[in-house]
């Protein structure tokens, strides 16, 4: 889920165990491990990259072809997201730094905001 507080840029938002630090998103009543009610958090949105995927047909609602992939995130989640990568960009590799932004995201009227995640030091418009 994407918070967005007053004052402050939007963010992820999960839930932590308070007993075993069991960081999960989405938002969790009580901890999978425990039956501990879980806290929520605001997560940085800074991870790396685990795993990365051209999407050369895109499906219904985004016109051009775009990356996805898994990030893991600083708090411990895996968490699949777009990918920002300009054309003269190398292809997203394994272990690269990356940062969350807010983007839109589909095409046409099935433009959503959603998270994407593009390489540290990368200037990357979606």
């Amino acid at each position: 889920m994407i918070v967005r507080e007053p004052g402050q840029l939007p963010a992820l938002s999960g839930s932590r165990c308070p007993s075993c630090g069991d960081v999960r998103i989405p938002q969790r009543a009580v901890c999978c491990n425990h039956t501990v009610k879980t806290e929520p958090i605001s997560l940085s949105g800074a991870g790396k990259i685990y795993e990365a995927v051209h999407i050369f047909l895109p499906p219904k609602g985004f016109d051009e072809p775009f990356w996805a992939g898994f990030i893991d995130l600083e708090e411990g989640p895996r968490f699949f997201a777009q990918i920002a990568c300009a054309p003269d960009e190398g292809d997203p590799q394994h272990g690269e730094e990356v940062e969350m932004v807010i983007e839109s995201i589909g095409s046409g009227e099935g433009q959503v905001l959603a998270p994407v995640f593009r390489r540290v030091g990368s200037h990357v418009a979606v």
